[in-house]
């Protein structure tokens, strides 16, 4: 018995720091900090994963083993689903030979964007404070929205951006429905009503989450976070939902993995459930 709980623990601990290197690498490249040449490399380490994750059957519950196969099969569409983005394939046409005159052309590289240029080519909102902020459904298709250091602020984002990254808020209310991805970081005493495909919240705490989310939840360095299934209690979350073709059924609100608990068999002490009879999901239209 003694070999088998070592065996588990020891797994607990190789799966959660090989995921988080994946999904590190996986931040480092949506966040123009590595070049895309890395794609073969995280590929190279999900399929590592995945035998890892074969390696251990003879010791893993059941439970477990579906647990962890679903978190490979949500990080690998991650992995897909950036990878399509930043390298797309190139259409096939056709076109003359290039003589021995022609110089090769160099070969494309990704270029990271500087820090400076953020808020010129993304949209949202920064510095403010004590204010109703609100974009509209034709500024956000298919965008990606930044929200920086803001406070006392109402946040409504109509439509489907392509991804929404939020950092540095404190006492807001967010309204968002992201295509792909929503990315959170140093918030704080804040409500977020959000639907998505992958949700990444890092170094926030006492902060609540109203959530649609097709993968699992990831959390890191946070505390006294709350979740609870968002519900479509406006016109303008059922249209988000409809443009995005969303499934309402299919919500893994409750599934959050959390980097800094390693134990896959006892409760993260770093979120919970915000309880049924707390639950209070704002409407953003008190705010339009």
């Amino acid at each position: 018995m003694e070999s088998t709980t070592n065996q588990k623990s020891s797994f607990d601990l190789s799966f959660k720091t090989k995921f988080k290197e994946i999904n590190d690498m996986l931040i480092s490249i949506e966040n123009n900090c590595i070049e895309t040449d890395n794609f073969h490399d995280i590929l190279q380490k999900i399929n590592e994963l995945q035998e890892f994750l074969n390696d251990s059957k003879t010791f893993l519950p059941a439970y477990n083993m579906k647990k962890c196969s679903n978190e490979i099969k949500d990080i690998t569409k991650c992995y897909e689903q950036l990878h399509e983005k930043l390298q797309p394939k190139k259409k096939f046409t056709f076109g003359k030979r290039p003589t021995k005159s022609i110089v090769k052309p160099k070969e494309d590289r990704f270029e990271p964007i500087n820090e400076s240029k953020v808020y010129k080519e993304d949209l949202g909102f920064k510095n403010r404070s004590d204010e109703n902020l609100i974009l509209t459904e034709d500024e956000t298709f298919s965008k990606d929205i930044a929200l920086d250091v803001l406070t006392n602020c109402n946040v409504i984002i109509c439509g489907t951006p392509s991804t929404v990254r939020v950092t540095s808020l404190s006492t807001c209310k967010i309204f968002a429905c992201a295509s792909t991805s929503i990315f959170v970081e140093n918030c704080k005493d804040t409500i977020f009503v959000c639907a998505s495909q992958q949700l990444r919240i890092h170094d926030s705490i006492a902060t609540d989450f109203y959530i649609y989310v097709t993968s699992s939840a990831i959390i890191e360095n946070c505390k006294q976070l709350r979740f609870a299934p968002l519900t479509l209690n406006s016109l303008l979350l059922k249209k988000s939902f409809e443009i995005a073709s969303f499934d309402e059924s299919n919500n893994n609100w409750k599934i959050i993995n959390d980097f800094d608990w390693l134990s896959s068999y006892e409760p993260s002490p770093n979120w919970c459930e915000i309880p049924e009879e707390e639950r209070d999901q704002p409407s953003e239209k008190n705010y339009v």
